[in-house]
């Protein structure tokens, strides 16, 4: 099972009296598929911080009340998947907690990888744990390390201790009574965007979020790897707390985890899917009738492989829209129900057809396995599969929360052994050399630990 990081949320409104809460809520929306476990927000007027947050997706998390009662100019959001910890409203973020008779309040997308080295340090000092989630080690560090009420601390320290005892990955909001401060770490594997507009600054995981908001005059740019942003009443302040220009950029932002419309890295996420899929029919062309996405995540990279091919691309595969994505599921046995129920064949479409079937990946084989049986029942007579990215084999612990190698197809099945377990007629992966090819310089900035033993 390949599960899904988190989504970030930020507004600071320049009119004092503007709520927030609405806006908030609305870029939450925009990031669902970023995580469906729980969503939460923190919300500042200035003097006092009040937080709402709860299980489930956004829409049954926030009844209209809400938006009334939760009131300030300026606040974080959070939607989450548990990448490290248990699936609880405890876990459940912004975390806010209070100090010094203030609350302040932390939002995390990522994963800290020296969380148990940390955990076990703060516990030897009498700290008490109310979570399981990584993400109340920031908190701790904040409080231990800091003089006097959290809006009086200096961002440049906040940001500066984080950096020094905070392994990477993550994207971090923090709110404080007075100030939003967001921070990425040095190596960047987590995308987060900023946008300024005449009525306001917003923060996001992914630019696609800004786009529900009046942009008069808007300067959208990614906060640069190492960055420190501050926002308050004076305005935005840039910080580079380091300056380490060996970036490690997800390429599973692009494979899968980020819509379509989003641009991350540089790139726009269709595009590049798109660029993934005539990749692949260029490294392993096949005859064939029809091209057939596994939708939705294999959309754009199946567009790309029809027009490189000739081949004509078809929805031979219907995707009921109110299934959320399997992938993000943190119960199996309630994934495999999914994928049962979430997409559908077209016989029509595919009966007496030579099918290509796309996807953006393979992790552990079931689900395809699934569907290549249901196109097969169909009337389908080949079903070639193209997975428009490298073959995942290894683990990763920065954010993303690949099962445990023994869980990975990949990394104990030979591509032959897979294309037999999953009924296919051939199999063929995008190499990593080929994409490493066609992205020439920039290669050097993406982390591509999962695909490499």
């Amino acid at each position: 099972m390949l599960n899904e990081n988190c989504g970030l949320f930020a507004v600071y409104h320049k009119d004092s009296s503007f709520n927030v809460s609405a806006q908030i809520i609305e870029g939450l929306i925009a990031l669902q598929h970023r995580g469906q476990e729980s969503a939460g927000i923190a919300v500042s007027n200035g003097e006092n911080i009040q937080t709402y947050k709860g299980m489930g997706v956004v829409n049954d998390v926030f009844p209209k009340e809400v938006i009334k009662r939760i009131k300030g100019s300026f606040g974080i959001g959070h939607v989450k998947y548990s990448t490290n910890g248990f699936s609880n409203y405890a876990n459940a973020e912004p975390l806010t907690v209070k100090y010094k008779g203030e609350f302040f309040s932390v939002a995390h997308n990522g994963q800290i990888e020296n969380s148990a080295f940390l955990r076990d340090l703060f516990e030897e000092k009498g700290t008490i744990f109310f979570t399981t989630s990584d993400t109340e080690l920031i908190p701790h560090l904040l409080v231990t390390n800091l003089k006097g009420a959290p809006s009086t601390w200096n961002p440049e320290n906040i940001a500066k201790l984080i950096d020094k005892h905070i392994s990477p990955s993550y994207s971090l909001l923090l709110l404080f009574k007075n100030k939003i401060i967001a921070l990425r770490d040095r190596y960047g594997y987590r995308p987060l965007a900023i946008c300024e507009t005449d009525d306001a600054v917003y923060l996001a995981s992914e630019d696609s979020a800004f786009k529900f908001f009046k942009l008069n005059n808007s300067k959208i740019r990614e906060v640069e790897p190492g960055e420190m942003i501050e926002i308050n009443s004076e305005g935005l302040k840039s910080y580079k707390i380091n300056k380490n220009n060996k970036y490690r950029y997800c390429f599973f932002e692009h494979i899968y985890f980020a819509r379509p419309d989003s641009n991350i890295y540089g790139d726009n996420v269709h595009l590049m899917r798109e660029k993934l899929g005539e990749l692949t029919a260029k490294e392993h062309p096949v005859e064939a009738d029809i091209i057939v996405p596994v939708m939705d995540s294999g959309f754009s990279a199946a567009l790309g492989y029809s027009k490189a091919s000739g081949i004509p691309l078809e929805l031979g595969l219907m995707r009921n829209k109110y299934i959320g994505r399997t992938f993000i599921d943190p119960d199996i046995q309630e994934r495999k129900l999914s994928v049962r129920r979430k997409l559908s064949p077209v016989k029509e479409v595919i009966e007496n057809k030579d099918i290509v079937l796309i996807d953006d990946s393979m992790v552990r084989g079931t689900t395809m396995k699934h569907i290549v049986k249901m196109l097969k029942e169909n009337g389908a007579k080949k079903v070639h599969i193209r997975i428009a990215s490298p073959m995942v084999v290894n683990t990763c612990y920065w954010g993303i929360d690949i099962p445990d190698k023994k869980d990975i197809i990949g990394a104990n099945k030979s591509k032959e052994d897979i294309k037999r377990i999953v009924n296919a007629d051939s199999l063929e992966f995008l190499s990593l050399q080929y994409l490493s090819n066609y992205l020439d310089v920039k290669v050097a900035n993406y982390c591509f630990h999962c695909f490499q033993t």
